[in-house]
């Protein structure tokens, strides 16, 4: 299956999906020592998104959130590349400044199309995400 969106911050990238249906923040749901979602509450607590492509909601800001960010990239515990429904601008400004590339408003809803452990294929750069279902080749 191939989506179609807008690219926030380019680049290529490929690998397993994680899916959340609820809004995120890097600070607050996120320990970035370990990758893993913190938020009390969230449909994530106890999940890695390290080293994943994280497909969520949207953003929900702190202006001190690129800094987070800035310590789970540089731990090896941010994601690989991030696909939302609408970015919000904090979570561009993450993006952009750390080099993790993100596309946003996809032709079709990304939160009802993939599904954690699909494999995902990532162009940011042309705003093409090809989607592996889990157990298709």
């Amino acid at each position: 299956m191939i989506l179609k969106g807008k690219t926030i911050k380019k680049g290529k990238v490929e690998g397993e999906a994680i899916v959340s249906q609820m809004p995120f923040s890097f600070l607050g749901d996120l320990d970035v020592t370990t990758g893993k979602v913190v938020g009390s509450g969230h449909d994530l607590e106890g999940e890695s998104i390290a080293n994943k492509i994280f497909v969520f909601l949207t953003g929900k800001g702190s202006t001190a959130a690129p800094d987070w960010a800035y310590k789970a990239k540089r731990l090896g515990n941010a994601p690989k590349g991030m696909i939302c429904q609408e970015v919000e601008p904090t979570l561009a400004m993450v993006a952009i400044t750390h080099d993790i590339p993100m596309v946003h408003k996809l032709d079709q809803n990304p939160l009802e199309v993939i599904k954690t452990g699909d494999y995902i294929k990532m162009d940011a750069t042309e705003g093409i995400v090809e989607v592996i279902k889990k157990g298709e080749s």
